[in-house]
């Protein structure tokens, strides 16, 4: 039986709805880049270069994880080349292009304004968040050689906002209490909060009229069906994770991969680091980092091990006193003496 004959109706209904809001939300996402230069993946990055820590043959997730730990400490070419050879298929390396390419003192004022406006522009054509918040700030402000237009900045934040960025909304909200669109700011306000908060838009309501509060539901209910929900972003997140996770122990624990294809790490990477975030004792980013080693290695000498339930490595974990390298350096040898 084809289950798309026996929908109900109220179903399908949804879906048509869904729909709608889908295409008018395209819509305006099409008219916004037109206000974007023509730009192609070949005009933005010509001919991306290897360095020593990055070239083309690794994998796509692993150098954005290398370009981003660069980016974080400062080594602005290195991290250059890194996420240049990640962007084809991570357009948010585009993102952070655009900040490095703002701070290249090699080149012209000129040269730096275009080439990190254009990375922010391609950028936020492919509906990347961060690359729309980075075009709000370059039009509200007038940097990066573009001209200030409030009006425009405005559609940009909004359309950051809607596509799940906490900080562009809470900006967006900032602005429609300036000029009060209270409306707005309750549809948005309602938005932002936690699932389970419903008090979040208490404060704004005492200022509203009982038909400003309808009309602010009503648009609370537009917006959440054209909003990325957290639950959304924080997938998205995760995936960052995967690779940033994968690019740390690629540089300082390789033997963790051996014997694994590049859809067998990732897999492995992205299985583990979910159960380690659920687990009791891990309580930091080091913490799931040397949970994915170590336990990759007490499963390289036994297949169903599982160090959550090996007290001595959880010790480990739990000593406040044990910088990462040194946990997972402790953890390494209670699996060599005891796993067989």
């Amino acid at each position: 039986m084809n289950v798309f004959n026996v929908l109900p109706l109220a179903f399908v209904a949804l879906l048509a709805g869904c729909s709608a809001n889908s295409e008018q939300t395209t819509s305006k996402e099409s008219s916004l880049n037109d206000t974007l230069p023509k730009l192609t993946l070949q005009s933005v990055l010509p001919s991306p270069s290897s360095n020593e820590q990055c070239n083309a043959k690794m994998d796509s997730d692993i150098l954005f994880g290398l370009g981003f730990q660069l980016y974080g400490d400062q080594e602005w070419d290195t991290a250059k080349s890194c996420l240049e050879l990640a962007a084809p298929k991570h357009p948010r390396a585009f993102c952070y292009l655009s900040m490095i390419a703002g701070q290249d003192e090699s080149k012209t004022p000129d040269q730096r304004n275009s080439e990190a406006f254009n990375y922010m522009a391609y950028s936020a054509m492919q509906n990347d968040w961060c690359a729309e918040y980075g075009l709000y700030q370059v039009y509200q402000y007038g940097s990066s050689g573009a001209r200030q237009d409030p009006a425009l900045a405005s559609r940009w934040l909004e359309r950051s906002s809607v596509h799940g960025y906490p900080e562009a909304q809470k900006e967006l909200i900032e602005q429609y209490e300036e000029q009060g669109n209270l409306v707005a700011a309750y549809a948005w306000t309602k938005i932002m909060a936690k699932d389970d908060d419903s008090t979040a838009a208490d404060t704004l309501k005492t200022k509203m009229t009982a038909a400003q509060i309808v009309d602010g539901e009503k648009r609370y209910t537009e917006l959440a069906g054209q909003v990325t929900s957290k639950k959304a972003m924080y997938a998205e997140a995760r995936e960052e994770d995967v690779g940033r996770y994968s690019a740390e122990i690629y540089q300082d624990y390789p033997d963790t991969f051996k014997g694994l294809s590049s859809a067998e790490r990732y897999d492995y990477v992205k299985q583990s680091m979910y159960k380690a975030i659920d687990l009791p004792f891990t309580k930091s980013r080091g913490h799931v980092l040397s949970y994915i080693v170590i336990n990759r290695a007490a499963q390289l000498k036994k297949p169903d091990a599982n160090i959550a339930n090996d007290q001595r490595i959880v010790a480990l974990m739990e000593d406040d006193e044990l910088s990462v390298a040194e946990t997972i350096e402790h953890g390494l040898l209670v699996v060599n003496k005891f796993y067989r």
